[in-house]
């Protein structure tokens, strides 16, 4: 699993944690001072270190899952939303197409996106900010995974295009193109503008390219914390994608 050395942290922190029966102490606050070195004063709404680097985690954990760790009779799910891991464990190759029993109820991911028969829609969730922008790249980090929460939260199947090196993960989202149900791209991404930062979105046929919906939203820089900011667009969005996807 490639994971950088405070992730590597960030990871056994949680999972010990919980397995220790102290899940309820896994919050932001706790891993940005015991796991990420920040001070007492810490706060998450100002610092977004913590929601960056579980993004990051929960890319990493995916791509295991969907390569060489595909076979692991136990298996680490960390939810878009929470910091509390759940496990879910293989019984059978069978066992991995349909849910299993698991902490929390958790279903076992079978390597590959798989439609919801309820929903029957898979967002295939792709983040274009220029990272060499670091600011827009931060703000992007919290918006893209403001929005896989908020439209995991609505029955739809989410899956992030991982970085270039991880084929795995790849390999299965091309798979999505012979797969049966509506599958849709959300590209999105945040730039800087003169008065702040542009909030932009796109959602578009994953077959064809037809755009079905796109929209940006301007906001201004400030000091204040931009986590809550964000939230109420990632919600905005969410009930765009969901009303296109209908």
């Amino acid at each position: 699993m490639r994971l950088s050395e405070r992730n590597r942290r960030f990871l056994s922190f949680i999972v010990t944690e919980t397995l220790a029966g102290r899940g309820a102490r896994i919050k932001a606050y706790a891993i940005g001072v015991d796991v990420f070195g920040r001070s007492r004063s810490f706060d998450p709404d100002r610092d977004p270190i913590v929601r960056i680097e579980a993004t990051r985690m929960r890319a990493a954990l995916a791509a295991y899952y969907d390569g060489v760790g595909a076979q692991d009779g136990v298996r680490i799910i960390l939810r878009p939303g929470s910091y509390v891991p759940t496990f879910a464990f293989r019984r059978s190759p069978a066992a991995l197409a349909r849910p299993a029993a698991a902490i929390g109820a958790t279903p076992v991911p079978t390597g590959r996106p798989v439609v919801d028969e309820r929903a029957g829609v898979i967002v295939v969730v792709t983040h274009r900010t220029d990272r060499r922008d670091r600011c827009s790249m931060m703000r992007g980090e919290i918006y893209v995974e403001a929005v896989v929460k908020a439209v995991a939260g609505r029955g739809i199947r989410v899956f992030l295009t991982p970085p270039v090196d991880r084929s795995g993960t790849a390999q299965a989202i091309r798979g999505l193109i012979h797969r049966p149900g509506v599958v849709y791209a959300l590209d999105m991404a945040v730039h800087g503008i003169a008065e702040g930062r542009r909030y932009s979105w796109s959602l578009s046929d994953f077959r064809n390219g037809e755009i079905k919906d796109s929209d940006f939203c301007d906001q201004a820089d400030e000091t204040l914390p931009v986590g809550a900011r964000i939230d109420a667009l990632a919600e905005v969005v969410t009930r765009r994608i969901a009303a296109s996807a209908v």
